[in-house]
């Protein structure tokens, strides 16, 4: 049992590296459209060349569920920017969690759990979509594709099995 326990959890911290990777390639993404429109997401954090060596760095470090749920919200936020300009309508869930961010604390962060960070992602992920689409910016490349699939997969495989327990 203990074996069963420990797998699990390892298995999950896996599953929680992935999911930030792939907020990384989202953040990749929203950069590109930040691009497009000769926006700088954050004038404090440098050229957006900078921000985009940051993000590629940033996943060479060991994330918590909470740093994903942060990083998460952080680009909800460049979203809602980016949306407001090009009159983009968003997803309502991702839009209102932003919206009432200050009323989370860490009790909030640390009992949302990891398929509830899947599900704001895929929200996340159709909404950069859309926008890609407004403006006909082509998603990442087939090689950077390939690894969120297998990150997509691992998630939806995990999930299933814990929802089911």
């Amino acid at each position: 049992m203990t074996s069963n326990t420990n797998n699990a959890l390892v298995q999950s911290e896996i599953l929680e590296n992935q999911l930030y990777e792939v907020l990384l390639y989202k953040k990749k993404d929203i950069i590109a459209i930040q691009k497009k429109l000769g926006m700088l997401p954050d004038r404090g954090k440098g050229p957006i060349e900078n921000i985009y060596q940051t993000a590629l760095n940033q996943s060479k470090k060991g994330k918590t569920l909470k740093d994903s749920f942060g990083l998460l919200f952080d680009l909800v936020g460049e979203l809602i920017d980016i949306r407001r300009d090009l009159n983009v309508v968003g997803h309502p869930i991702l839009t209102t969690l932003y919206e009432n961010i200050q009323d989370f604390d860490d009790v909030t962060f640390g009992k949302m759990t990891l398929g509830t960070l899947y599900h704001l992602l895929l929200y996340l992920k159709e909404d950069i979509s859309a926008i890609q689409d407004h403006l006909g910016i082509n998603g990442h490349s087939d090689q950077e594709i390939s690894g969120l699939e297998e990150a997509n997969k691992n998630a939806r495989a995990y999930l299933q099995r814990s929802t089911y327990r």
